[in-house]
Formats: C-alpha cells, structure tokens, sequence
C-alpha cells in the first residue's frame, strides 16, 4: 500500500498513457515493423520486435541515471546523433523499398535483425527527445520532484509494456495486410510507400534538432 502511495497512481497512469501515445504513433520504428510484418510475418519479425524494446530500455536507463540528459546539452554529440541517425533511416528506407515481394526472395532474404534495432534506438535523435521528456514528465509527478527506487523501476518498465504492445500492433497489421494482398507488386509499391515515409521523416528531424542545437 505505501509503495501505491508513493507511485502516485493518478500521475503515473497519465505517465503511461503519454508513453503508449508516443509508442503506437507512427514513426520509423512502427512503419519499419509494419513493412517486416507484411513481408516476412509476425513470427520472423520477433527479433526486430525484441530488439527495440531493449535497445529502448538501455536507453531508458541512461536517461533514467541523467546521463542522457548531459551528453543532449553537449552540441558536438547531438550533431553526431543527428548525422547517425539521417545516414541509418536512410538505411533503413532502403531496405524497405527493396524487401522482398515473392516467397522465394523472402526465404533468402532476412528482416531486421535483433543488434540493428537495438542500435538503432541509440543514434535516433526522435528517441532520445521523447526519453528526455518522458523523463521530465516522470519526475514533475514524483514527490518532491525527485526519482524514487519504485518510480524510476515503473519509468523503464512503462515504455517496454507500451513498446510491446506497439509492436506486436504494427507487425501484426502488416502481416493481416500481407493476407488480403494477393499482387507482389502491390506489396512492392506498399513498401516503396513506406520506405518513402521514412525518407520524408528526415527533413523534419534535421529541422528539429538543428534548432535546439543551436539554441544550447
């Protein structure tokens, strides 16, 4: 009972809705996992899936500790995390638009794997600016503004129960859209589709960073 008193249950469940609200919306992880799902199904998609909720949860953790916190107000380090982030969605646009359509090329070929969407969540600067106000967030609703054992153990266990139920979400519609589409080249125009949406989401992210870097 103390420890439900200390979490604050009110403010933490607002706490979790804006963690579930910011891990189901589009972005480059969930289309990523929609365009798996449809290509390679669920089941092979399990990697990529796992993958980002650790990588999120390293990460958490570091914000968690205020690590995170000091390496964003250090310029040199947010312009690296913005040029590593660009050149790996680029990678990974490219990757969706070439997927695979037939079944023969799906069996050669392979989905994410568990280590590149791991790293990924480390250099994708749309990650770490909503771990920073997750963070934030967190500690404007803990007692005294400051993270307790209980509260900072219930910050990085929200994002990995939102990140799950995300994934599985995004995976699993690609897979039901991959059930209603018959054409090969209507699933290569899906994911040339998509792929398109994660090149369009890097002007925005150069815009983004670039002006709170230079407001440091």
């Amino acid at each position: 009972m103390r420890m439900l008193e200390t979490l604050q249950t009110t403010p933490l469940l607002f706490v979790a809705l804006f963690a579930f609200a910011a891990a189901i919306t589009p972005g480059p992880n969930n289309i990523m996992l929609m365009s798996s799902g449809l290509t390679f199904g669920m089941r092979r998609t399990i990697p990529h899936m796992v993958g980002i909720a650790a990588g999120f949860l390293v990460l958490t953790v570091v914000l968690v500790l205020g690590v995170g916190a000091v390496l964003m107000a250090v310029p040199p380090f947010r312009y690296a995390l913005l040029v590593g982030g660009t050149l790996f969605l680029c990678y990974l646009a490219y990757k969706t638009m070439t997927a695979p359509t037939d079944l023969a090329q799906r069996q050669s070929k392979r989905p994410l794997t568990f280590l590149e969407a791991a790293a990924f969540q480390f250099i994708n600067p749309k990650g770490w600016g909503f771990g920073l106000s997750y963070i934030a967030l967190v500690t404007g609703v803990s007692p005294n503004g400051k993270l307790t054992f209980w509260i900072a153990i219930f910050a990085i266990l929200i994002p990995q129960v939102a990140t799950y139920i995300s994934a599985i979400t995004w995976s699993g519609l690609g897979q039901f859209m991959a059930r209603l589409i018959d054409s090969p080249e209507t699933v290569k125009a899906i994911n040339i589709g998509l792929g398109l949406t994660l090149l369009a989401m890097i002007p925005l992210m150069f815009w983004t960073e670039l002006d709170a870097i230079l407001k440091l």
